[in-house]
């Protein structure tokens, strides 16, 4: 894992639980919590390292951000800094360490735009066949995507 820092796969189908303590870890070695702003970063230099995070915070309900910019030392380019924003609330315990914790309020009454999806346009496509899916989960409920976006009958005709 050392030359080759990344999430090993089994993790993103792990219990909430483990993936939640995985995350803990990442961001209480190197996370920081805006106190203020329920605001979390997560800065890596593993490209993939980043990726798998951010694939994990998804399964957790999460929404992250990706941004990667030039790493600068002494005004020297160094390499490429990837950058995770998301947001969260006391209720989502995603570090263990308390000063870290204890940064994070609770859930307020207004969801922050980083809680939400947005669509950002809709394309007229020639139809086709359609298929149904369907999953054996008493909801139906099933996630879909890089996004993780949750599809199924109590979320799609809601």
């Amino acid at each position: 894992m050392l030359a080759n820092k990344h999430i090993p796969s089994t993790v993103f189908r792990a219990s909430g639980r483990q993936r939640l303590e995985v995350l803990q870890g990442l961001v209480d070695s190197d996370g920081y919590i805006e106190k203020r702003t329920n605001r979390v970063e997560i800065c890596f230099t593993s490209a993939r390292l980043a990726r798998d995070t951010v694939e994990l915070i998804r399964t957790l309900g999460l929404y992250p951000r990706l941004s990667s910019v030039d790493a600068v030392l002494n005004g020297r380019r160094v390499g490429t800094r990837h950058r995770i924003n998301f947001t969260a609330y006391s209720c989502d315990a995603v570090s263990r360490l308390p000063r870290k914790l204890g940064r994070l309020s609770s859930r307020g009454l207004i969801v922050p735009y980083s809680r939400v999806r947005t669509i950002v346009g809709v394309t007229l496509v020639d139809p086709g066949p359609v298929f149904d899916i369907e999953v054996d989960s008493p909801s139906g409920l099933y996630l879909a995507g890089e996004g993780m976006i949750p599809v199924g009958p109590t979320v799609s005709r809601g």
